[in-house]
């Protein structure tokens, strides 16, 4: 009787042995592939994303390039629209944070720390570390990771889900509101580490040259856009205008909260125009909006929004910008 009691301890012990050692090990096999992925020199993403504003669905491909050379990081994100067929480059360099849009051979150059001041979801660094900073799930083919999340610019967001295969590329990123909506989701199609990459991949020009013949449409045709989030106010009215050979949609609004929009398409130039901006860099996930005194200028798929507002918050003004979409107000 007591050698059958003893043998039964000596195997629930080795059971707990057993389970406590292979907690280790799983955990330990996480914490070596988090410190390569952490070693990464360069990446390369590609994906889907997906974005609901205001019950429209809008639709990029989203390829974002990191490399460290010499010690230094440089960063690349080209955001394609499939609705308006135009791209729009974000990128780090020696030279600063470089907002391109190929098509018109522009830049708007800015001084920000683009992109480690927020967390995105092409973004291969803050994938990681969402990762590291939160419980995961060890699943058949890969890792799941749940947690709360908060994108500086968008309050919509509250949680997040990242799911990466069984060497750490990730395969999905979706993006949560406080009732548990998908407002974001990134399905990556294609993710490669290490590869050989130069600074030259990463100038303006360069840049400009490899895709601005890539996408032809104008989108000066899918203007006026129109906010859907309205503050109370009403459209008034709308005019064309052009200043400088460029036209400019003018709507103003007015009631509770008056603000006036002006958005324009910039004319094509046969060389690359740069403009420094004096203003924070506001950085979104699918454009960047910039601040100065009473106006908030916003940039996404080749569109200039300047909203012109004394009774709207930056708050305010960044939630109009951001709802602007081709379907007219009612």
């Amino acid at each position: 009787m007591n050698k059958k009691i003893i043998a039964i301890a000596v195997s629930v012990i080795v059971v707990i042995v057993i389970g406590v050692s292979w907690f280790f090990l799983k955990s330990t096999s996480l914490n070596d592939l988090i410190e390569e992925a952490n070693r990464c020199q360069s990446y390369q993403l590609v994906g889907n994303m997906e974005m609901l504003e205001n019950d429209e669905l809008k639709s990029y491909q989203v390829t974002s390039t990191y490399a460290r050379i010499d010690k230094k990081d440089y960063y690349k994100v080209e955001l394609y629209d499939k609705s308006l067929n135009q791209s729009q480059v974000i990128v780090r360099n020696d030279e600063g944070v470089f907002v391109l849009t190929p098509s018109l051979n522009q830049a708007f150059q800015f001084q920000s720390e683009w992109p480690h001041n927020s967390p995105k979801p092409y973004i291969y660094q803050s994938l990681v570390s969402f990762l590291k900073d939160n419980k995961s799930e060890k699943v058949k083919d890969g890792y799941l990771v749940q947690g709360e999340m908060t994108y500086e610019n968008d309050e919509r967001v509250k949680s997040q889900e990242v799911k990466f295969d069984k060497s750490l590329k990730p395969v999905y990123i979706s993006v949560f509101d406080q009732d548990g909506t998908e407002v974001i989701k990134v399905e990556v199609t294609s993710f490669e580490m290490n590869q050989d990459m130069k600074k030259d991949s990463f100038l303006q020009n360069n840049i400009i040259k490899e895709t601005k013949t890539e996408y032809t449409d104008s989108v000066a045709a899918s203007l006026p856009l129109y906010p859907v989030s309205l503050m109370g106010s009403t459209l008034e009215n709308e005019k064309v205008s052009t200043i400088d050979d460029e036209i400019n949609h003018i709507l103003k609004f007015t009631g509770e909260k008056s603000f006036t929009i002006v958005e324009k398409t910039s004319k094509e130039n046969d060389d690359l125009q740069i403009e420094s901006i004096d203003g924070n860099m506001i950085d979104m996930i699918d454009g960047v909006a910039f601040e100065n005194d009473q106006q908030m200028t916003y940039i996404s798929s080749g569109v200039v929004c300047s909203l012109y507002s004394n009774d709207l918050t930056s708050q305010e003004k960044l939630a109009v910008l951001s709802s602007m979409q081709s379907s007219q107000v009612k």
